[in-house]
């Protein structure tokens, strides 16, 4: 008898979605950022209130993160995908930022990941010269095992 040579899957996805101006959330650096609903997953588990993914399944994961940020001139933002949430340790490679006015930034990163791990975007510093807080409006956070 013959058996089929099935993955395990796992994936998990946590996303914030747009909002009117008034409930656009400010940037505070040492901070996650923050998400509202938790997309689909399987082996993972999104959290909404801790704004972090659980891994389930050791191995490499492909991970991306976005967020689309407001910012006035000659402000900047940067983050970082992060296994702890006090920003202590940041993946290899997942720094990534956001210059000037409005943009939509983000990373895609490949890495290894133990269960037990969690991971959300970590607000690493922002630069504010002048002008209200930096701000978004949408966020996104997604992460697929390739291979364990």
């Amino acid at each position: 008898m013959r058996t089929k040579n099935i993955k395990p899957y796992s994936y998990g996805s946590l996303y914030k979605q747009n909002f009117p101006e008034g409930n656009i959330l400010p940037i505070v650096a040492g901070n996650l950022v923050d998400f509202d609903v938790a997309g689909p997953y399987q082996n993972t588990r999104p959290d909404v209130a801790t704004n972090r993914i659980s891994i389930h399944k050791s191995g490499v994961y492909h991970i991306t993160a976005d967020v689309s940020v407001i910012l006035e001139e000659g402000q900047s933002v940067l983050f970082n995908i992060n296994l702890c949430a006090n920003g202590s340790d940041p993946l290899i490679g997942s720094f990534f930022d956001a210059v000037n006015i409005r943009t939509v930034t983000g990373k895609t990163i490949q890495a290894f990941l133990n269960a037990g791990d969690e991971i959300g975007i970590f607000i690493a510093d922002t630069f504010v010269p002048k002008g209200r807080q930096p701000r978004y409006n949408r966020s996104a956070l997604t992460v697929h095992l390739l291979d364990y």
